[in-house]
């Protein structure tokens, strides 16, 4: 019975996540349900660090790719820095570039 419960509560606060719903009306519903309070905070709990972690995993393409492009400017920068010794502004553009487009274009 008890992984029946379990089951079941996992069910209807994921299904209640995806419409919407705040962990307030979820705890009152799963409460209305008859599933107990522990079991209550352990599923929400479980829930909450499940999306913390697919959210990270979202992140983490576009962070790589900042990178990358920000490594860009830099190696450029210092490049131009060795090429053309006199020239300030040109690096420091080539390194505001790498960081502008970073954050500019960042994949949706």
């Amino acid at each position: 019975m008890s992984e029946e419960l379990k089951k079941k509560a996992y069910l209807l606060a994921s299904r209640l996540i995806n419409q919407g719903y705040d962990y307030e009306v979820i705890r009152a519903r799963m409460d209305k349900e008859g599933i107990p309070e522990d079991m209550i905070k352990q599923v929400i709990k479980n829930l909450t660090m499940q999306q913390i972690v697919e959210v990270a995993k979202e992140n983490k393409p576009f962070f790589n790719v900042a990178l990358i492009k920000i490594g860009i400017g830099i190696l450029l920068a210092i490049i131009s820095a060795i090429l053309i010794p006199g020239q300030v502004y040109l690096p420091i553009g080539l390194i505001g570039t790498g960081i502008a487009s970073a954050f500019l274009f960042k994949p949706k």
